[in-house]
């Protein structure tokens, strides 16, 4: 069809772009699928109703809360999936679609399929995993022509009994329920290959499951099986048996009969030996028994030659099996968290080696033996008590990621400089008080945690690394930071905090595409200014918590990218008027400071969402006012205050026109540090005794244009105190009090 011959029934508005019908149609096999997947649609549009071309129609990911009767004239419709909505229920006419064979409901509010779901004769496949369901008509029991059943993640305590009269199903997903026990007829369903009862409260299973004779995946995770029943070991064609998250203390010898066995999980559980049988499992792939109670690897483990991925980390195995270095397949190695303090001599000959994780073990040294593993790629050794790295590890020329952290290096290993593919370097808590200029070797370097170390300087060198995206110096000793920073095209995140600034490092505000910078400095040296310079700044996510910050610099309205600001803890006494006209600001954080008003505009910030002022004195607005952090209060409170802030001022100017003399409005003047000229030319221009009324309301009226914020009913009650005008300061504070009690 041309776009010519589309029709006006063929076009769908959304979000007011046109989608033409047919350009979302694509085939797939035998099929013609209407594509309309994360469109935001709150309904189905009806031109869909008026198409007949398509028999397979995606909504997923959509608004929809509601389907239409009319879905029913969809008579040609072989697959519905109408997964991550909002729906509550189904629409009868959806139970009478002659030709459905998929339907997939997940990830709604459902809360019932009703009795009519039988009706769908042609369905092979109904998925509802992720709803509210709390039971499952026994009608579904009659559609024998299903072949995969999915309710996981509902609310389900028990299955119909008329579940056994599924004999063609295949896949059944019963995982992350409520069931307490197996309902027995499920192992009366000879054709499962694939039974999901993970994350329920089984403790055990029917004697009858070694029935389910084809069975290849039984998935029993986050139960409370306190041993494993002896009928599993009896089905011979299980490739997948997945125990991990139960209550497990021991593994029975007949665990060597599953020969076909591929994925053994028994994670987190209470096993303290494995059986020698086990390494009877010669197809095993993927083994996992992390977080048990092992003290020693399988002997024999050198007989599971296919072994991909092992992972034994989160025990008290002392020692690595000298067998592991000749399951040669093995690609991921995961040992952390254990007491391990060497390596296999023959280490070297795991060459697929890609993932070897020893972190939190007892290693001192490392042995020569690791650099023969060139293939690894990501290296995790962080939380052992290594002080030096081999030069053989200059070999590892493939590994991008490496975990050095929470070690006892005092020198940084300048063999890592050599490894030119590295992207990730973690070197946190150690003891390093500096890094070789060699670094800059490093080019392909994207993330690089040097926290909680002695470095002084941050290295020109440095800045060279383009390829930066992420920097923790934190909690160091940094006084600096070089101009070429700026250099660092590519850095969107930088954290100093913790450290020894004498003042804000104002080169990190030319960081181009800076995105986050962290400046507490709880633990540091306390700056007590911003530069003006903050302004040219690209950054959206700025924490200055800790720090001794009084005021912030007007010229901080010119950070159009700034969405977060954390101030926190400083000795902030005035938010400048020029903050409010930051209206994308939608995170601000002023707890804990000195703030006693808040400015009149404070509400134009509309884009604010969280704003948090706890432990400061405010009195304009008081806390009760700011602290449920909603901007309409805090805008109508703080403009009726400083209304009646003005008259209050007006009111006290007009009682000084005859509370002073021509000496003492001299003085005062003086004391509020009017320029001589100033003083002058209001002489001048109200000389004479009659004019000093006048001369003492003008004096008073410039003292306040003077001063501008400054210019407070407290603070000229306290002036006048201190030069000595005790009955008139006395005088303006019982206004003040006066006034505040009619407000009440």
């Amino acid at each position: 069809m041309e776009a010519d011959d589309v029709g006006e029934e063929d076009v769908i508005l959304v979000e007011n772009n046109q989608l033409v019908i047919e350009e979302m149609m694509y085939p797939q096999g035998s099929r013609v699928v209407l594509d309309l997947n994360d469109l935001k649609l709150p309904r189905i549009p009806s031109p869909v109703f008026q198409c007949d071309k398509f028999s397979c129609l995606f909504l997923s990911n959509n608004n929809l809360e509601e389907l239409p009767e009319c879905i029913g004239d969809l008579e040609n419709l072989e697959a519905l999936v109408i997964s991550n909505n909002k729906l509550t229920s189904l629409v009868s006419p959806i139970y009478f679609l002659p030709h459905l064979q998929i339907l997939d409901i997940s990830n709604n509010d459902i809360d019932e399929i009703t009795t009519e779901i039988s009706n769908l004769k042609s369905l092979t496949q109904f998925i509802a995993n992720g709803n509210k369901l709390t039971q499952i008509p026994a009608t579904l029991g009659h559609m024998t022509q299903l072949r995969v059943l999915g309710f996981n993640e509902n609310r389900l305590k028990h299955t119909p009994n008329s579940f056994s009269e599924l004999t063609n199903l295949q896949i059944l997903g019963l995982e992350r329920n409520e069931l307490e026990c197996l309902n027995p007829v499920i192992c009366k369903l000879e054709s499962l290959r694939r039974l999901g009862l993970s994350g329920n409260h089984l403790a055990n299973l029917p004697r009858d499951i070694e029935n389910l004779t084809n069975l290849e995946q039984l998935l029993l995770d986050d139960n409370e099986f306190e041993f494993i029943p002896i009928q599993i070991f009896w089905l011979e064609e299980l490739r997948e048996l997945a125990f991990s998250g139960n209550n497990l203390q021991e593994m029975h010898p007949e665990i060597g009969k599953l020969s076909k066995l591929k994925v053994l999980g028994m994670n987190n559980n209470k096993l303290k030996t494995i059986p020698a049988e086990f390494c009877q499992l010669k197809q095993l792939e993927v083994i996992g028994f992390e977080n048990n109670e092992l003290t020693t690897m399988p002997i024999d483990i050198a007989e599971l030659f296919q072994l991909r991925h092992v992972y034994f980390g989160s025990n008290q195995i002392e020692e690595i099996a000298e067998g592991i270095s000749w399951c040669s397949n093995i690609e991921i190695l995961s040992l952390g968290n254990n007491q391990l303090s060497n390596l296999p001599l023959e280490f070297g000959n795991l060459k697929k080696l890609r993932t070897l994780t020893l972190s939190n073990n007892n290693y001192e040294y490392l042995p020569v033996a690791m650099g023969a593993a060139r293939e690894i790629e990501e290296l995790a050794l962080d939380g052992n008590q290594l002080r030096d790295l081999p030069d053989e590890i200059g070999n590892l020329h493939k590994v991008r990621h490496i975990n050095l952290s929470k070690n006892n290096f005092h020198d940084f290993p300048s063999v890592l400089c050599k490894l030119h593919s590295l992207e990730i370097l973690e070197f946190g808590d150690n003891n390093i008080s500096a890094v070789p200029v060699e670094i800059s070797n490093l080019e392909n370097l994207t993330f690089l945690d040097l926290h909680q170390n002695n470095i002084g300087v941050f290295l020109p060198e440095m800045c060279g690394l383009i390829k930066l995206k992420c920097v923790d110096l934190s909690a160091n000793v940094i006084e600096d930071m070089p101009e070429d920073v700026s250099q660092l095209r590519a850095l969107n995140e930088l954290n100093l905090s913790n450290n020894s600034f004498p003042q804000f490092p104002k080169s990190v505000l030319a960081i181009p595409n800076l995105q986050k910078l962290n400046f507490d400095q709880e633990e540091g040296n306390k700056v007590s200014s911003l530069p003006d310079e903050v302004e040219f700044s690209k950054i959206n996510h700025l924490i200055l918590s800790h720090n001794a910050l009084r005021l912030l610099p007007n010229s901080i309205n010119g950070m159009s990218d700034i969405r977060s600001l954390i101030l926190d803890h400083n000795e902030l006494y005035e938010i400048p008027e020029t903050l409010c006209e930051m209206k994308q600001i939608e995170i601000l954080h002023l707890n804990d400071n000195r703030l006693a008003c808040l400015p009149e505009n404070f509400d134009h910030m509309t884009g604010l969402r969280d704003l948090r002022l706890h432990n400061n004195p405010l009195k304009i607005p008081p806390m009760e006012i700011c602290v449920s952090g909603v901007l309409q209060p805090i805008g109508r409170f703080i403009r009726r205050a400083v209304e009646r802030e003005e008259l209050l001022l007006t009111r006290m100017f007009v009682e000084m026109k005859t509370g002073l003399n021509k000496n003492e409005l001299r003085y005062l003047m003086k004391k509020f540090r009017f320029p001589e000229e100033k003083i002058m030319d209001i002489e001048q221009t109200y000389s004479g005794k009659e004019n000093l009324p006048e001369r003492i309301y003008a004096a008073l009226t410039f003292w306040k244009e003077y001063k501008g914020a400054e210019a407070t009913i407290d603070e000229l009650i306290r002036v006048l105190h201190i030069v000595g005008y005790d009955s008139l300061s006395q005088k303006l504070l019982a206004m003040k009090i006066y006034s505040q009690r009619l407000r009440f």
